[in-house]
């Protein structure tokens, strides 16, 4: 009863254009969405990299607004479009656990959520795969990735990220959860430390990518 009064109060609507809509997005937004879908899959160091396309317009918005506009329930909607590849649906159930790039917990306090939480737990539940926060940590609040230049971004990330309980990862397949891939070294600082912590292997699995080479 009341959540159709809060349906009433206040509607649904479509997370791109804000007009009322039943789901997250309308079917004219979605329609719009799917064209830039590349459901991409690149295998870099015998290493596979998932995203759904590149970091500009429509996906763009979405992740800005998922990220920064208190907008947390896009995780779902990107969870769903990931799992319309069903090459990619059974490929993702072969994982052991999935774990989100995690946040300082100071930063995470301020945004009230961390996205690739969101988005890594809502995968866990529908493909029924273990999903883990409290392993990959992050233990310095270094500078955003995205106000350093190219060179700086490597340094900034070195030694911020540590492992809890290393017998839970060891010899698991692991899919590694984030928003953005632009040079990587983000995701490559948490593969070093998971694989140096006995990690059988870890993939990557991203919302977008940066036009930017691997």
């Amino acid at each position: 009863m009341l959540e159709k009064i809060l349906d009433i109060l206040f509607p649904p609507c479509c997370v791109m254009c804000g007009k009322e809509n039943k789901r997250w997005i309308c079917p004219k937004c979605k329609l719009l969405l799917k064209e830039e879908l590349k459901f991409k899959k690149i295998v870099n160091n015998y290493r596979t990299i998932y995203f759904l396309g590149f970091y500009e317009k429509r996906i763009k918005k979405l992740i800005l607004d998922f990220k920064f506009k208190e907008k947390s329930y896009i995780g779902k909607g990107f969870s769903y479009l990931f799992l319309l590849n069903e090459e990619w649906k059974e490929s993702f159930r072969n994982y052991d656990l999935i774990i989100p790039v995690p946040m300082f917990k100071k930063s995470k306090r301020m945004r009230g959520y961390n996205q690739s939480e969101i988005l890594a737990k809502d995968l866990s539940i529908k493909l029924k795969v273990e999903y883990k926060k409290d392993i990959l940590c992050k233990i310095k609040n270094n500078r955003k990735q995205s106000t350093l230049s190219i060179h700086q971004r490597e340094e900034n990330v070195k030694n911020v990220y540590q492992i809890k309980k290393k017998e839970i990862i060891s010899d698991k397949k692991i899919l590694l959860i984030d928003d953005i891939y632009t040079t990587g070294n983000t995701v490559k600082s948490c593969i070093k430390e998971l694989e140096l912590s006995g990690a059988k292997s870890v993939d990557v699995l991203v919302i977008s990518k940066t036009k930017t080479k691997l």
